[in-house]
């Protein structure tokens, strides 16, 4: 059976945007083939990967520019919580490579791409090793809808 324009790009942007609830969500409909479920996942990860980097970028440069601002007005004491301390472990022990496999399941995409943009900006690998992420996820579950559909 066929999906409606609207359907498709309902998919679209919801994998672009929570790539794994947007798999869960398509694994559950019965309509949808694994080929189907394959395009729009990669499609839909990989246009996100593209826009939340570039976009993650651009934000990153605008907090630097503040934080130097910011800076110059006020000495501050570095302060960790316990999200920051989370984060930074999570690139110390992963690297790059830890962030893009768990940008799809764990993370968002939006907030994936900006820790990449963050933490990795001087890398020339970083925008393919995320994109290699969402590709092996998206291989990942359209063989386990392949498998279930049989």
């Amino acid at each position: 059976m066929f999906l409606s324009f609207y359907e498709i790009f309902f998919l679209l942007v919801f994998s672009a945007t929570k790539f794994m609830a947007s798999a869960l969500y398509i694994l559950a409909i019965k309509r949808i083939s694994w080929t189907s479920t394959f395009l729009i996942l990669l499609i839909g990860g990989c246009l996100g990967i593209l826009v939340f980097y570039f976009l993650g970028a651009f934000i990153n440069q605008l907090i630097d520019r503040l934080l130097r601002r910011w800076k110059k007005d006020k000495l501050s004491a570095n302060k960790f919580s316990s999200s920051s301390r989370r984060i930074i472990n999570i690139k110390s022990k992963y690297g790059l490579i830890g962030i893009s496999l768990l940008t799809p399941l764990l993370f968002s995409i939006p907030l994936g791409c900006f820790f990449a943009t963050r933490f990795f900006k001087r890398s020339s690998q970083t925008l393919i090793i995320m994109l290699f992420g969402v590709v092996f996820w998206t291989v990942v579950l359209s063989f386990t809808k392949f498998v279930v559909s049989m």
